[in-house]
């Protein structure tokens, strides 16, 4: 009981910390107070219900859409579907955002989504449905479109639901030029751009070689500097972490371990990050790849 207790609890600070973090950096400057808690606050927060049909009966699911920051149009960010999902995240997440886009001079305000499901509980029909209902919800309170708000992949989502998203709205705004413009991440035959599948996951392998090779950095902690030869544990083989490993062992670094939802495995002379990738593919674990 204490154990859940403390996860309710935990669930809900991630936006304050987000705000403590740039309550600390406005310190830092002469705006006038309206105005940062302007920048602060999230803009518009949508929370709706709505039911699906499954099995013989119907379920109703929770979702959300929030815009944090308007001062640039479209707004941007990524839908997931977890059971954790929460407003709170949400509101964090769609601040990262905007602070995001800010730093390195991209003009969108900042945005997220999601919906509180578990992807894996559910068929292919249902994820279409709930997801074309999503963005038909979207549409009607005018939370997505090219010049309004541009949603993406996120945790649990990828370019099949992308694809749903954007034929629907298309669908739904006839004679719109722009209408696929609605969403990125895209399949390529519905005008998606190549690369954008491991653009995030190469990201993380570019920062990750960036950090290391700092010298005095490195120096604090006893290690030499440059990627090659470090020893990796990656957390998840979904679109991110894939790729993230793919791209460090491709720099040189050993991909030691990796961790997904169903266990863990590990090797100390390194993992071939393309053949278990494969094995899990096939089995639906990583589990009983032969180390």
């Amino acid at each position: 009981m204490s154990s859940s207790i403390v996860l309710s609890e935990a669930e809900n600070h991630f936006f304050s910390d987000v705000c403590q973090f740039f309550d600390h950096a406005a310190q830092f400057t002469r705006h006038d107070a309206g105005l940062l808690d302007q920048i602060r606050s999230c803009n518009s927060v949508y929370r709706f219900r709505f039911p699906i049909r499954k099995g013989n009966g119907f379920e109703v699911i929770d979702a959300w859409r929030i815009e944090h920051s308007h001062h640039q149009s479209p707004t941007k960010g990524g839908i997931r579907y977890s059971e954790m999902v929460n407003e709170d995240e949400v509101m964090a997440l769609a601040a990262l955002m905007t602070y995001k886009c800010a730093i390195v001079n991209v003009p969108f305000g900042g945005a997220k989504g999601g919906i509180k499901i578990n992807p894996k509980k559910y068929s292919e029909q249902e994820l279409e449905n709930i997801t074309r209902r999503y963005t038909v919800e979207l549409i009607k309170k005018n939370f997505i479109g090219p010049s309004i708000d541009v949603p993406a992949p996120d945790y649990g989502t990828g370019e099949r639901e992308m694809g749903w998203i954007a034929d629907t709205y298309a669908t739904m705004n006839p004679g719109q030029g722009d209408a696929l413009g609605c969403v990125t991440g895209k399949p390529i035959a519905l005008h998606g751009i190549a690369g954008r599948r491991e653009a995030t996951g190469r990201g993380v392998a570019i920062a990750a070689r960036e950090c290391v090779s700092v010298a005095e950095d490195m120096k604090k902690l006893g290690l030499m500097p440059g990627i090659t030869g470090k020893r990796v544990i990656v957390q998840g083989l979904g679109n991110v972490g894939f790729y993230s490993a793919k791209f460090l062992a491709e720099y040189g670094a050993l991909i030691v371990g990796i961790c997904e939802y169903e266990g863990a495995i590990y090797n100390e002379d390194g993992l071939d990050v393309n053949t278990v990738f494969e094995h899990r593919k096939a089995t639906g674990s990583i589990l009983g790849y032969p180390l």
